[in-house]
């Protein structure tokens, strides 16, 4: 990301800030495996990080439902992709 898109007006839709988290976190992901940090460690460092965040907004009870349909969608193989060694 450079200075200007750091400094341009923040994004006002729903699309536009997913694009953004998105943009932002893909960064954030390929800087700590650049800096020598496994991707299992960052994905796990992810997760506690939003589960945090959720229960924090959220309270428990509705993050724990959260998660719940994440383990089924993870059951379904919603989440799958060709898996890669890194």
């Amino acid at each position: 990301m450079t200075k200007g898109q750091m400094m341009s007006a923040p994004p006002t839709t729903d699309e536009q800030q997913r694009k953004l988290c998105f943009d932002l976190f893909n960064a954030y992901w390929e800087d700590a495996f650049n800096k020598g940090v496994p991707f299992d460690t960052i994905g796990t460092m992810s997760i506690s990080a939003a589960l945090f965040a959720l229960v924090a907004k959220h309270g428990k009870e509705t993050t724990a439902e959260f998660v719940q349909d994440l383990v089924q969608s993870i059951a379904s193989d919603q989440f799958s992709s060709m898996r890669t060694t890194n």
